[in-house]
């Protein structure tokens, strides 16, 4: 399975298009997943994206999420609630 890319707050996904500025340090304007939140002009490392549909602020790396991962933890989910059921 892949790793996917979204807003954690609202599941948008953003595109190869979307870009972001480094507002603090040089004005440089990328596609922020393309560098794991390192800005290409001034190196500065940031450590939270926010997203360009509902505006909230998130820690960058909350947008990765593991498909594999996050499927795995359904199926533990389902099987808790039916071991659940059946008690």
């Amino acid at each position: 399975m892949a790793m996917r890319i979204y807003c954690p707050k609202c599941e948008w996904a953003p595109s190869a298009h979307d870009r972001w500025m480094c507002t603090v340090a040089c004005g440089t304007v990328w596609n922020t997943f393309e560098t794991h939140a390192r800005c290409p002009g001034c190196s500065k490392q940031w450590e939270v994206t926010q997203c360009l549909a509902c505006l909230a602020v998130s820690p960058h790396d909350d947008w990765y999420h593991d498909e594999w991962w996050e499927s795995l933890g359904e199926y533990e989910g389902e099987a808790v609630e039916r071991e659940l059921v059946e008690v």
